[in-house]
């Protein structure tokens, strides 16, 4: 059964990288991971919908549009933080008017054409994104290739550090993230700052706003 949406929606399709190459432990231990994160952004919006597609590709649709951004980075960092070999490029978007469906796979519209051609365009790059709003678009394009070489860069300790910040709705003191990794405060701060946190989560609350205002 279709139901119309007239409202805006993010979609966030994915890959993994190189998913030919993982063995079939290191295959459990990303799918697991992915299902997770989609039980994470499920929680935070009840009418959240997703999809694993083939076993390595994943996709999101999101309705509550301010946080697809902040979705997409908890995608990237949770999958990085599982080690070396694992990885994934994400394009995400923005639009009006879609065909929604039960099967995340068989619905329609201006965000999922986006979103889909993306994916399938990239070459060098493991983040896209594109909004029917081209003033939007055009806004975070640098933003977002900045953001796309710092998390490529990002260790998978860093991530795992940064992951649980992202999971959770309130701020998590570091001597609390210390805590529950069992390091030292120092080398939280440490690995974090090297990360580039703190402007990655500055952009998140500058993408999180400029969304509400605009679309």
């Amino acid at each position: 059964m279709a139901t119309e949406s007239k409202a805006p929606i993010a979609v966030i399709s994915g890959d993994l990288v190189d998913s030919t190459a993982l063995n079939r432990d290191e295959y459990e231990r990303v799918l697991a991971e992915i299902k997770t994160i989609q039980a994470h952004i499920s929680q935070a919006h009840c009418a959240n919908q997703h999809s694993i597609i083939r076993g390595d590709e994943f996709q999101s649709v999101i309705h509550d549009v301010a946080n697809a951004l902040h979705y997409v980075v908890m995608y990237r960092v949770a999958i990085k933080a599982l080690g070396k070999p694992f990885d994934c490029r994400i394009s995400f978007a923005i639009a009006e008017q879609a065909d929604l469906r039960e099967a995340v796979s068989e619905s329609m519209g201006q965000a999922f054409v986006l979103s889909g051609r993306g994916l399938k365009a990239m070459k060098n790059q493991r983040l896209a994104f594109f909004c029917a709003n081209v003033d939007l678009e055009d806004r975070f394009a640098l933003l977002i290739r900045y953001l796309d070489r710092q998390l490529s860069d990002a260790t998978s300790r860093q991530c795992e550090m940064m992951l649980p910040l992202l999971q959770r709705d309130q701020s998590l003191a570091y001597g609390e993230l210390a805590a529950a990794l069992g390091v030292a405060n120092a080398t939280v701060s440490k690995s974090l700052k090297a990360a580039g946190w703190g402007l990655i989560e500055a952009l998140l609350a500058e993408f999180q706003q400029a969304v509400e205002a605009q679309v």
